[in-house]
């Protein structure tokens, strides 16, 4: 038993000693420096994956200011527009009135009310006008795939592009629409958007611009 014991022993120091006189293995110090820079890589990726989805929140924020500056200038000319209107057909009555006191001379513009308007993303914009939803993507993100949920009431398109965003979920303040998401799938290389209606699909129509990036879909 001693016998055996000492050639056991022996063979432990043996095998401990090519260790720390293997010049390929590993030691403990260069571990902790692999592992270190792993986790700054890591961390580096993240820091670089935070401030791309800062940028482009920041880009929305900034083309958001833009259309709601455009938007103002726009209503300001329309008040200035209709006020001109407004005045020549003042004046035109009171003229008519003069030469034909009994005539009424009435004039009706009519203007098509936008209910909403969501600039989601750099190349995303969503619109209502009355009962049509409309959604204009960048020509460059190809339609990919669309499909109808019935149970839920739901539209879905599929464009191709590998982009990097949060999910956007917005209400719709409309009777004949309720809500949409925008979402990305950047591992299969597309992102999604989905109409969330009130009614059955069987109430409303399509209409797919594949060549200018742009949907239509009308309450009947």
């Amino acid at each position: 038993m001693k016998i055996i014991s000492l050639t056991m022993l022996s063979l432990i120091l043996s095998v401990s000693l090519f260790a720390r006189l293997n010049p390929f293995e590993p030691t403990d110090h260069f571990l902790e420096q692999k592992e270190i820079i792993i986790k700054a890589n890591e961390l580096e990726k993240i820091k670089q994956d935070q401030a791309e989805q800062n940028r482009i929140a920041q880009e929305f924020e900034d083309q958001k200011m833009a259309e709601l500056k455009i938007a103002e200038k726009m209503m300001a000319e329309k008040k200035l527009k209709e006020e001109i209107e407004a005045k020549k057909e003042k004046a035109e009555a009171v003229k008519i009135a003069i030469v034909e006191p009994t005539i009424e001379v009435k004039k009706t513009v009519y203007i098509p009310e936008i209910k909403e308007n969501f600039k989601v993303l750099p190349f995303v914009k969503i619109y209502v006008v009355n009962d049509i939803l409309t959604i204009e993507v960048d020509k460059k993100y190809k339609l990919l795939n669309q499909d109808i949920l019935k149970p839920v009431k739901k539209l879905l398109f599929d464009f191709e592009g590998k982009v990097s965003f949060y999910t956007i979920r917005k209400d719709i303040i409309s009777e004949d629409f309720k809500s949409f998401a925008v979402g990305t799938h950047m591992d299969k290389n597309f992102f999604r958007i989905v109409i969330d209606l009130p009614y059955d699909i069987i109430n409303y129509n399509e209409q797919i611009d594949s060549k200018n990036g742009i949907i239509t879909i009308t309450k009947k």
